[in-house]
C-alpha cells in the first residue's frame, strides 16, 4: 500500500516536473525569437 502511494506521488510530481520544464522550454524559444527580432530591426537602422 505503501509502494503504491509513493509510486502514484512521484509519477504525479513527474507529470508537474515535465509540464513546468515545457513551459520555460518554450518562454525560452519565445524570448529567444524576441531578442533575434528586435536585433535584425536595430540593426538594420
Amino acid at each position: 500500500m505503501d509502494s503504491m502511494m509513493g509510486y502514484g506521488y512521484g509519477s504525479q510530481a513527474y507529470g508537474v516536473g515535465e509540464l513546468g520544464f515545457l513551459t520555460w522550454l518554450v518562454i525560452l524559444i519565445d524570448l529567444t525569437l524576441l531578442g533575434i527580432w528586435l536585433w535584425q530591426k536595430i540593426s538594420h537602422k
